[in-house]
């Protein structure tokens, strides 16, 4: 019998970590109540501005991989000659301190097949337990182990996995699983610490598709539901609530419920189907989550330590699928207490030895490595959460079928926009009609134009959503049309032959893909994981993924494209005006947006972007730098001609890109630019050119996409090419490989054109050298 199950609590278990950008820079979340939209109820708490300031000034993704890869390090120094990790707990839990190390270091990315994991994972295989600490553990690492060998450890995995599926009576563990699999009865010496992982090694063979009874999964919500206090937390055995067995609670309940009622969700628009008792656990986590992280160890800690706490508060993040605990990013906010506390050696040191804090420590900041694919979005006005499981089950089957391991989160309306940006992908789902005010509208306008892709689906064939999710769209880009996606489109066919199945419609900028929309009820089928039934539906889910990634180029957890607001203060400004044309001249509204944030963060210097100035008025602006761009055939008329000449010979500079490296507009930009300056004034820089050589920021190559890689094929060289006036000045800097989209920051499967680092350097460079050259102090090559 195989079930249902959810990808949240599967991923928590098994490698995932959550975290998101940080809070709105703009001021937008100040007295925002984050438990009160995520509640759905009131509440008076505010966000404390100053965590959140200190999270998204703190938090690094280079200093979390260097911490992992010194904690990594540290663990194998601590490697027995037989292959064993000793350790100060081994005696107590003979093969317990070698499985906790080697899932850590199995979850780092260190290969199964590898000489010393290899010895290590056979040392396990020949030394047996029963220890529930020691079963739950090894459970997890036959199941990585196995995903790389071939299931080589099947047959430790199955013994393991026996002897805690024979729970007994009260559904609870104690320290050891007795012969027979019986456990102690009610006052017989059980412990929630041991109940939550033994139910963790129950999951790792759940994931593994082996067979798990209802039964048992009944037993253990029964356990778990009997001793959970009237607060809605847990102690270590029916006691006080401690955070440490309140997050093993929640955890363990999401496993129970994923496996006990995913068919609940079959129609839609049926009120309150929520665990009451995940609510209370969720509730009481929200209330105590500051302060326990600020304490280490005993009081509101309880069982364990700080290390042992952040391993549940992560399995509860990613089964709950909320980003916040109260009001703080569980995940940040982990990391950056974790960094402060790591020792010169790579270690971290608690209420147990070395070994165990580090594997801990270490498994929640690997965790926080892997991408989030799709946010899910919470909205008040509409059904949004017919099928709670439904992206967790999309990105369980993607994960294993991309052989990539992904997570999910949920973002609410209310969020600021800057916080949607975690994944790339928005997804609204729902069978009633949106309902969106002007002020909801604007947020996801702003979304798309930073560089997000909303995916939207109808469930239960619901025309309320089908459509008032295209008024919502007319109203968002009003100039743009939400057309159905050919059959022959990269999208049905990328990673999976979808033969047009499911039909898909898209709204596309010429760049990228800003909405993609489906009235097939494929939600359904990934709550109910009906994988064998309805295959498409999952392998549409991935390849509308790989298509918005540009196959899967997704940045890790707590990483966003789009910037917050400067924190450096300008030493100059250049005024730069945006070229308004008979054309297709602004795909990308939001590009020098953020390319004016990065500009001020990184070279303390600003540009001023002026209004939309139109071409035949171009002479008369008094910009520096003037940026011409499009997706689509154009012919200038004279007088537009006329004002682009007038600009570069009163000494301005022209940036022209084909946008999304269009052809037709790169031909009709050569055709303008020839007219203007003869055919022989376009021609490609050398490396020399004073542009490429500015002092401090030399570009000597450059990084192109997949797209312009494989259908042009370009390599990594410098292919720009410019007018030169008399003078020397570059007047015009003209390239037919995107630069606009790469300024916003995001991937695009088909944009031929620059990473958008490359674009940032390019456009970086022209600013400076056109502000140099108009105050007559042109830089030469080699200075």
């Amino acid at each position: 019998m195989r079930y249902m199950m959810c990808a949240t609590v599967v991923l928590c278990l098994l490698g995932l970590a959550g975290t998101a950008v940080a809070a709105d820079d703009e001021g937008e979340g100040e007295g925002f109540d984050f438990d009160a939209w995520r509640r759905g109820g009131s509440g008076d708490r505010k966000v404390d501005r100053e965590l959140i300031e200190r999270s998204r000034d703190g938090f690094s993704d280079q200093a979390v991989q260097e911490a992992i890869k010194k904690g990594v390090q540290f663990l194998w120094s601590l490697r027995g000659g037989d292959g064993s990790w000793p350790g100060q707990r081994a005696q107590k839990y003979p093969t317990g301190t070698t499985a906790l190390a080697t899932y850590a270091l199995l979850a780092a990315g260190e290969s199964p097949r590898e000489e010393r994991m290899a010895q290590s994972l056979k040392w396990l295989s020949e030394n047996a337990s029963n220890m529930t600490y020691c079963l739950g553990l090894r459970c997890n690492v036959w199941y990585l182990a196995n995903k790389e060998t071939g299931n080589k450890y099947n047959k430790a995995f199955n013994e393991d996995l026996v002897k805690l599926v024979r729970v007994r009576d009260n559904g609870a563990y104690t320290y050891q699983v007795a012969e027979g699999g019986d456990s102690p009865r009610q006052g017989g010496g059980w412990d929630n610490s041991n109940s939550q992982y033994g139910v963790l090694g129950t999951w790792a063979g759940a994931m593994a598709n082996k067979e798990i009874p209802t039964a048992y999964w009944k037993l253990i919500q029964k356990h778990w539901n009997t001793c959970q206090q009237s607060d809605g937390g847990w102690g270590y055995r029916n006691d006080h609530s401690t955070a440490t067995m309140t997050a093993g609670g929640i955890a363990t309940l999401y496993v129970c419920f994923d496996n006990l009622y995913a068919d609940q969700f079959l129609k839609c628009n049926v009120p309150d189907r929520d665990d009451q008792r995940i609510k209370a656990g969720l509730k009481w986590i929200d209330e105590n989550f500051n302060a326990a992280v600020r304490s280490f160890q005993g009081g509101l800690m309880g069982h364990g330590d700080l290390y042992y706490f952040l391993y549940g508060v992560e399995r509860v993040g990613l089964a709950s699928g909320f980003k916040y605990f109260g009001t703080q990013d569980w995940y940040k906010l982990g990391a950056m207490k974790l960094l402060g506390l790591q020792g010169g050696g790579g270690s971290w040191r608690g209420k147990y030895d070395a070994l165990v804090s580090t594997s801990f420590a270490l498994l929640f900041l690997v965790r926080g490595q892997h991408a989030i694919a799709i946010n899910k979005l919470e909205h008040e006005g509409f059904d949004w959460n017919n099928r709670p499981r439904d992206i967790a089950g999309a990105t369980r089957w993607m994960s294993d079928s991309l052989e990539r391991t992904l997570n999910w989160q949920i973002i609410s309306m209310k969020a600021p926009v800057e916080e949607w940006h975690d994944a790339p992908i928005l997804y609204l789902s729902g069978s009633r009609d949106p309902n969106m005010s002007d002020a909801h509208v604007e947020k996801l306008r702003t979304y798309v134009h930073q560089g997000g892709t909303i995916l939207s689906v109808t469930e239960c064939n619901g025309r309320g959503f089908m459509y008032g999710i295209r008024k919502v769209y007319k109203k968002m880009l009003p100039d743009k049309t939400l057309k159905i996606v050919p059959r022959t489109h990269p999208m049905y066919r990328l990673h999976h032959p979808l033969y047009g199945r499911p039909t898909l419609y898209a709204i596309h900028n010429g760049i990228r893909p800003l909405v993609i929309h489906c009235d097939q009820d494929l939600p359904r089928s990934w709550q109910l994981q009906m994988r064998r039934t309805a295959p498409n539906d999952f392998r549409c889910a991935a390849n509308v993924l790989m298509y918005v990634s540009d196959m899967l180029k997704l940045r890790p957890r707590g990483v966003s494209h789009w910037p917050g607001k400067p924190k450096s203060t300008p030493s100059r400004s250049v005024k730069l005006a945006r070229v308004k044309y008979s054309g297709d001249w602004d795909p990308e509204p939001l590009a020098y947006e953020r390319f004016r944030r990065l500009l001020i963060d990184r070279a303390r210097a600003n540009i001023e972007v002026t209004s939309p100035v139109e071409a035949a008025d171009l002479g008369d602006c008094d910009a520096k730098v003037a940026t011409m761009t499009g997706t689509r055939k154009f012919v200038l008329t004279s007088q537009e001609s006329e004002g682009l000449k007038k600009f570069v010979e009163g000494g301005g500079m022209l940036v022209i890109d084909a946008a999304g490296g269009s052809k037709d507009f790169g031909e009709s930009a050569e055709l303008a630019l020839r007219s203007l300056f003869g055919r022989r004034a376009l021609r490609r820089l050398a490396r020399i050119a004073p542009i490429y050589n500015l002092p401090g920021m030399k570009i000597s190559e450059v990084k192109y996409r997949r797209e312009a890689r494989v259908s042009r094929g370009l390599r990594d060289e410098l292919n720009l090419r410019g007018a030169t006036l008399d003078d020397g000045r570059i007047a015009v800097l003209f390239s037919k490989e995107d630069l606009t989209g790469g300024l916003v920051g995001c991937e695009a499967y088909d944009c031929a054109g620059y990473v958008p680092e490359s674009c940032f350097e390019i456009m970086r460079n022209a600013v400076f050298y056109a502000d140099a050259a108009s105050k007559g102090g042109l830089v030469t090559a080699g200075k």
